[in-house]
């Protein structure tokens, strides 16, 4: 969270030490309500931290959608891990939380993201003052 190039597409932008501490202290507490969040990707050979992929609660034009999110290091770009823990963490969130419906707010020119999210186009909307397509898919 702390490279800018990372962090393009974030509506907040680069984290300095104190924000990324806040960032996890935030993640940490979701676990308690409502049970989920943001969980740690870890590289199954190196046993590395390459970023994070979860799902929380996010408000839509006032209605509640659950959202996939996913970050990983510039490192492992382009190796297919955010498209493999995207679908993972979509299966878990169906078998362990019965949801039906994902989101993802995605800036139009963040096409990396796009890609793995793997969902169809529903609408775009200007969500903090930035237009965003919302992508979504049905279970």
């Amino acid at each position: 969270m702390a490279d800018a190039q990372v962090m393009e597409f974030s509506i907040v932008g680069v984290h300095n030490k104190q924000q990324i501490r806040q960032f996890v202290e935030q993640r940490l507490l979701s676990y308690l309500e409502p049970g989920f969040g943001l969980y740690a990707l870890v590289h199954k050979q190196s046993q590395e931290l390459v970023g994070y992929c979860g799902f929380f609660v996010q408000k839509i034009n006032e209605h509640k959608e659950v959202e996939i999110g996913y970050r990983l290091a510039t490192k492992y770009w382009s190796q297919g891990l955010a498209t493999e823990a995207a679908v993972s963490i979509c299966e878990y969130g169906r078998k362990k939380f019965n949801f039906k419906r994902f989101v993802c707010l995605i800036e139009p020119n963040n096409k990396r993201s796009i890609k793995v999210a793997q969902m169809k186009l529903e609408k775009k909307i200007v969500y903090y003052g930035i237009i965003v397509e919302v992508y979504s898919i049905n279970y």
